[in-house]
């Protein structure tokens, strides 16, 4: 049989649960064993529980039982006292199944912007655009991201040459020449650009800025979301963009990176056609600390979003 307070199988005849040590009902005559109560995930929530009708306007936190109060839109809610997550899903408020961020490896500003610097100094005529330019914000957050796995198998079909076709004429005394006898005849191939991806996308919509065209994040140094965790005054966000319009944008995304790298792998053949066949997963929310820094170049923009884990870029815009 299973404890009724924490889940654990336990001997049939056990007073005393062994690892929570809650007490044990002894079962009647002819009594079969209750089942097992819902096993919590990492995150210490229960997957895929509904906790909140979708038109809720007011919950309870399913980690710590704190109210939490849904702000118009958002479909993305993190506890500001344990992290634990909410996402609004087809049947209501749900617990985040898999709720996980990546550790701060880059917290210095200045050593963001030195980065930052180099990527503006590069080309001729970006010479100390950096120095000219004036640092409008430099702001360390914690953004939700959608991460969706997809599947991409793109097939390209492409010009590989031109034959024509020819003629042997004989001139007399044994010799002749060669000569075109007909119109071109062109030649084609297919040739596939295949490529998986776990893709980021951003969870706010008003964060436009912060969704990268391609970047990986080091999935691989996730661990589980513990707001305790976090530095002191570091913003936590909650997003707005549900996993479902998530998957949405990805597959609309990756068409888009798929058809960029067919032309790019075949940019000295003429290209007749581009299919894509894209295969989408359900993804799982990761809130990773991103820097936003943002210049003024003579009233032009310069943005640049920078992964506070690995030092990538993840995107950059007005150079």
């Amino acid at each position: 049989m299973f404890c009724m307070n924490c889940g654990t199988q336990i001997p049939d005849d056990a007073k005393f649960c062994a690892k929570c040590g809650a007490a044990v009902k002894p079962l009647t005559a002819g009594g079969t064993p209750p089942p097992p109560p819902p096993r919590e995930n990492a995150a210490g929530n229960i997957p895929g529980a509904t906790i909140g009708a979708a038109g809720a306007t007011q919950l309870k936190c399913p980690g710590c039982g704190a109210p939490i109060v849904p702000r118009m839109d958002e479909t993305i809610i993190t506890c500001e006292f344990c992290g634990s997550s909410i996402t609004l899903g087809n049947e209501g408020w749900t617990n985040v199944k898999n709720h996980t961020t990546l550790a701060i490896k880059v917290a210095d500003q200045n050593a963001v912007l030195s980065q930052i610097g180099k990527e503006m100094d590069k080309g001729l005529f970006h010479r100390h655009l950096q120095e000219q330019s004036k640092l409008e914000e430099a702001t360390l957050t914690v953004v939700p991201y959608w991460i969706v796995p997809v599947s991409a198998r793109t097939k390209v079909t492409f010009l590989w040459s031109e034959n024509q076709s020819r003629s042997f004429e004989p001139t007399g005394h044994g010799g002749g020449v060669w000569v075109n006898a007909g119109p071109n005849q062109p030649m084609y191939k297919t040739e596939e650009v295949d490529e998986n991806y776990d893709f980021p996308v951003v969870a706010v919509k008003a964060l436009a800025d912060y969704q990268p065209k391609e970047f990986k994040f080091a999935l691989t140094e996730r661990v589980i979301f513990d707001s305790s965790k976090m530095p002191k005054g570091l913003k936590v966000l909650n997003g707005d963009v549900s996993g479902e319009a998530a998957k949405n944008q990805a597959k609309a995304l990756v068409d888009k990176l798929q058809y960029q790298k067919a032309h790019e792998v075949h940019k000295f053949h003429s290209i007749q056609q581009i299919e894509t066949q894209l295969d989408v997963s359900e993804g799982e929310l990761l809130h990773a600390p991103v820097w936003y820094v943002r210049y003024d170049h003579d009233g032009k923009k310069i943005i640049f979003v920078v992964d506070a884990n690995s030092g990538g870029m993840m995107s950059s815009s007005g150079l």
